[in-house]
């Protein structure tokens, strides 16, 4: 395979993976510690209605949040409880939780198969004077990650619900992700949380998707 054949696939390939990149990234920003703390101080967060204060729901949204991203197990969440005694979450809500922490490793190999490629074509490119290649490519994937969350915050604006229904039918299996308002999860992470973490994925995405876009171009290496 020459050069140039193997360039346009590896080309291909990194345009692909760049919004993989730029979305997980994105992700693993709101699944610090950072965004939960600051959501939950905003003047304007609803209340629970059922009685978390705001310090219980940065205690309890924490460690639910450190449990999808570290090596904790469903028995450190049964042992969370309420002052009765009771346990915060019920079975089904840790099922889910379960569930997500699958998806959330699923992504996380698909980012590092990513950031393989992305890497392979920087080594190529220096090694293959494809420099200019491949900032071409990585630009490309930049606008496509623009394009693709343009149109996602576009259906947020216009139908929040549907996109976040839509979403958890897409990753979750059949109504497993439904639960009542009375319920922990819902108490501890309300509709209001999930527009503002869809809001704050797509604009941080869709900036750097705009920025690889319109910034890579500008810098240009003559090739041999």
């Amino acid at each position: 395979m020459n050069k140039t054949i193997l360039g346009k696939i590896l080309g291909g390939l990194v345009t692909v993976s760049i919004p993989v990149v730029i979305c997980v990234l994105s992700i693993l920003i709101l699944l610090s510690p950072v965004f939960i703390n600051l959501e939950y101080r905003l003047p304007n967060f609803p209340v629970d209605n059922y009685g978390f204060s705001t310090k219980e729901r940065l205690e309890f949204g924490n460690l639910t949040r450190r449990y999808l991203v570290t090596n904790d197990t469903l028995d450190d969440l049964r042992e969370l409880k309420f002052d009765t005694g009771d346990p915060i979450y019920k079975e089904s809500e840790l099922k889910h939780l379960e569930d997500v922490k699958i998806v959330i490793s699923s992504v996380i190999k698909v980012f590092w198969l990513a950031v393989t490629i992305v890497v392979v074509g920087g080594v190529f490119a220096r090694s293959q004077d494809w420099r200019n290649g491949f900032i071409q490519s990585v630009a490309r994937g930049g606008w496509l990650t623009a394009g693709l969350l343009g149109m996602i915050l576009f259906l947020s604006i216009v139908s929040f619900q549907s996109l976040f229904t839509n979403f958890h039918r897409v990753f979750f299996e059949g109504d497993s992700w439904l639960f009542y308002y009375s319920d922990t999860l819902i108490r501890l992470f309300p509709i209001r949380l999930w527009q503002d973490v869809f809001i704050v994925f797509g604009v941080s995405t869709l900036a750097g998707g705009v920025m690889l876009g319109w910034l890579l171009p500008k810098l240009k290496w003559n090739d041999s």
